[in-house]
């Protein structure tokens, strides 16, 4: 593979004997459940993964707080190390809606949710992967050239996730169960973009319009909404941004000028870096734009496959929105 930005600086995370021998037996041990069942199997999951948070080595325990509290300079955070055997998870599903048909163990998961823990309540929408909360990551033969999580065949542009809703995450946590050495998951960090002050002021009001992106289905009624995209600490800011479903106001050349410049800032500051088997990488969706190369999937069983979570660090502020499942928000 041919780099396109600098390797991630940020340190590296390695899970290490004796917690490791201790972490795979546990995971052996409880993941028969199946989460994708129902609701109640869900949360029962989620209750069984919470377990495993004793088990963590005191690094990784120390780190996710920190990272939830303060983030990091690139914004993200890698714990590496999980062994994985193919042949318990299985062949990559030809499509995201076979996860629960394709699994018999869900060792995985289990780690994904229990190392998590500390960082939020997971949820998710009802107009993506059918709400589902554990997303399974794989290449569509349908989408290759989509700019969704399941194309392959162009660089998925750089987004923050689910940057037309308020209630979107506050985290991105992605494990990675099937590698593939061609797919850079690239990322760019608002701390390392220089901002001039005239564009940045501008960045901080709302006059600009963000939409609906395309990995969700549409709600009937569904409306562009007025945004910042800069918005909390002025000299350590947040950032919203999903260039390709977001536009200045009519007839504001300055706010034009200020989205125009914060885009083409990201390649230069951009880092890269191509997941193992086994990595759990949590980004910071408040601080982070993030992207990923192209990459030739072979649709046999064998590509590239990652489970996706989000969460958020306070589930009952989409309380409203969360009518019929408690960790579904219902786009309206």
């Amino acid at each position: 593979m041919t780099s396109s930005y600098p390797e991630m600086t940020d340190p590296i995370i390695e899970l290490e004997e004796p917690h490791l021998k201790n972490i795979v037996a546990f995971l052996a041990e409880h993941s028969g459940c199946n989460p994708y069942c129902s609701e109640g199997h869900f949360e029962d999951f989620v209750l069984a993964a919470s377990a495993l948070l004793p088990l963590l080595p005191p690094p990784v325990i120390r780190e996710l707080v920190r990272f939830r509290l303060h983030s990091s300079r690139e914004g993200v955070l890698l714990i590496r190390g999980l062994p994985i055997n193919d042949c318990r998870i299985g062949p990559t599903p030809l499509h995201w809606s076979l996860d629960a048909q394709t699994k018999t163990t869900f060792e995985t998961e289990l780690y994904l949710l229990g190392c998590l823990v500390l960082l939020g309540e997971v949820f998710s929408f009802n107009t993506q992967h059918r709400g589902n909360v554990i997303q399974n990551v794989v290449p569509v033969k349908d989408d290759a050239y989509e700019q969704v999580g399941t194309g392959s065949r162009v660089f998925l542009d750089w987004h923050i996730e689910d940057a037309f809703s308020d209630y979107r995450a506050d985290l991105i946590g992605l494990l990675c169960l099937r590698a593939n050495p061609e797919a850079a998951t690239t990322f760019a960090s608002i701390r390392r973009m220089p901002i001039p002050e005239h564009h940045k002021r501008c960045l901080f009001e709302k006059r600009f319009l963000v939409d609906i992106d395309g990995a969700h289905q549409r709600p009937d009624g569904f409306t562009e909404r007025q945004i910042a995209i800069l918005f909390g600490n002025y000299d350590d800011p947040f950032l919203r941004l999903d260039p390709l479903f977001m536009r200045a106001q009519a007839n504001d050349p300055e706010a034009t000028a200020a989205l125009d410049y914060l885009v083409k800032l990201i390649p230069e500051v951009a880092r890269q870096l191509v997941l193992k088997q086994g990595d759990l990488l949590v980004m910071d969706n408040h601080r982070v734009v993030h992207g990923r190369t192209a990459y030739s999937p072979r649709f046999d069983g064998t590509d590239r496959w990652l489970q996706r979570v989000s969460l958020t660090t306070d589930v009952r502020k989409s309380s409203e929105f969360r009518r019929r499942q408690f960790r579904v928000i219902e786009n309206a």
